[in-house]
């Protein structure tokens, strides 16, 4: 029997929530593993977030006197979900492989401030960090990220996101997301939408589908132009990095010309975008603005070949063991793209397909694909805008409880919402960042190239910290 299998023979809670009791959970560990995409904690209970096939499955078992046996036992890369719980919640993971503060160094004004059992932390002296550590921020609205003497710190750029939106009404909770990151504008208040329409029972129209889905590609496309304009200019290929930075400049002026924000901004709505976008406008303008373009980014793009081949290679079977999605696990042998889950055929979502260097030179050959995919989609979405795509039954119960989950710019965006009386009572969301963690210590060797390869990969400590 598998982890899928011991989920599903437990006690349904909603359509996609089993729960398990602690010889059922502790069974389930010791199972050929699943697929996993993530895991948190609250007062009660220790969650997962499994996909089995192209079905999410959540798992939840109840906490006794505030323990639960760890999931990273059998999966290594629930270590850091576990370590941020225990920080956030005071969950205590037996027999966990790392025990170890994720987020509080220290520092923090209560222990486990989620909990309703937190109490005020004890006063130490100072919390600085260590002069020897590393402190980098990779794009200038990036916060601040430390490593050194082969560890990760996270801890600098955690805003308690997740203690600000509980209790909030939807709509309210949808302005906060959709700041909380800086790569996905779109991605997460797209996914953490989808989770409430998914718990409310709400099926989009088929025009607010796709002009989400324009809006979603075309940050696809900004985000690749602006990580390779980074990469291009740590490596000292400066006409590069101008083109690519001038290609980024020419999607926001055009944004801002058809009615949307530069940056995507608040363009998800409850009502399913902002007012005022002329999407299809916006969509061709994109299209055959940058298409020209492409072919001289990519000429210059070859000339940095040497110098990322074989920069923060992660292998194929690395890749598989930390369940990497996104452009990074693309780069390494992996196919997963949520957006071929979708049936529409206008463009074949995922076309850019997979490499398997696991290097910086695959990843980075792997975004210009993407772009120039996603360029081809957004045009071939507003030549047939709103037309009826054959669709799969959709859970329209309205259980309170809800999954979402997009192909965001730099992987896999995942979203889970439980509704009490029209407010959040519960809610995870899980950013790429977070699974991309557990690759670093590995990655990082204290020198001036960990920068190259933090670029390299995307990351971005505020999706892994919120």
């Amino acid at each position: 029997m598998s982890m899928i299998a011991r989920i599903r023979a437990g006690e349904r809670l909603s359509p996609h929530h089993y729960t398990l009791d602690e010889g059922q959970w502790h069974e389930m560990i010791a199972l050929a593993p699943g697929w996993f995409i993530a895991h948190w904690c609250d007062d009660l209970r220790a969650y997962a977030l499994f996909l089995d096939q192209e079905t999410p499955l959540v798992v939840s078992t109840p906490l006794i006197d505030g323990r639960y046996f760890a999931l990273s036992a059998a999966l290594p890369c629930a270590s850091w979900p576990e370590r941020i719980a225990q920080d956030l919640w005071g969950c205590l993971p037996l027999g966990a492989i790392d025990n170890e503060p994720a987020l509080d160094r220290g520092g923090w004004a209560s222990i486990a401030p989620l909990s309703a059992r937190s109490v005020p932390a004890p006063v130490s002296a100072d919390h600085t960090p260590s002069p020897s550590l590393f402190a980098q921020s990779v794009h200038g609205d990036m916060a601040p990220f430390m490593w050194g003497r082969g560890k990760i710190m996270p801890g600098a750029a955690h805003v308690g996101l997740m203690h600000r939106l509980k209790g909030c009404m939807p709509e309210e909770a949808l302005r906060l997301i959709s700041r909380s990151n800086g790569s996905a504008f779109v991605a997460a208040p797209l996914a953490y939408s989808r989770a409430i329409e998914n718990a409310l029972g709400i099926i989009p129209d088929d025009a607010t589908r796709d002009a989400r889905t324009i809006l979603l590609e075309i940050e696809r496309i900004v985000v690749h132009c602006r990580d390779i304009a980074q990469m291009a200019q740590l490596t000292g290929f400066a006409l590069l990095a101008t083109h690519a930075s001038l290609a980024e400049d020419l999607c926001a002026g055009l944004c801002a010309h058809h009615g949307a924000s530069r940056r995507l901004t608040d363009m998800i709505t409850p009502q399913g975008i902002a007012a005022g976008v002329d999407i299809c406008g916006l969509a061709h303008a994109i299209h055959d603005a940058l298409m020209p373009r492409l072919p001289v980014i990519e000429g210059l793009h070859f000339q940095m070949a040497e110098t990322l081949e074989g920069l923060g290679t992660i292998p194929p079977a690395c890749a598989q063991a930390l369940c990497l999605g996104g452009l990074v696990g693309r780069a390494s042998g992996r196919s997963f793209d949520l957006r071929q889950l979708e049936d529409d055929m206008r463009h074949v979502p995922g076309r850019a397909g997979s490499r398997l260097g696991g290097d910086g030179w695959a990843r980075q050959c792997l975004r210009l694909d993407e772009i120039r995919d996603s360029l081809r989609r957004i045009d071939r979405i507003a030549a047939n805008f709103g037309v009826p795509l054959p669709s799969p039954a959709a859970d329209t119960s309205g259980s309170g409880e809800g999954i979402g989950a997009v192909e965001g710019p730099h992987g896999d965006i995942w979203c889970w919402v439980r509704l009490k009386e029209s407010r959040l009572d519960g809610i995870m969301l899980r950013d790429p960042a977070l699974a991309t963690l557990g690759s670093l210590p590995a990655l990082m060797h204290d020198v001036w190239e960990d920068r190259l390869v933090l670029a390299s990969l995307g990351f971005d400590p505020a999706g892994a910290e919120q």
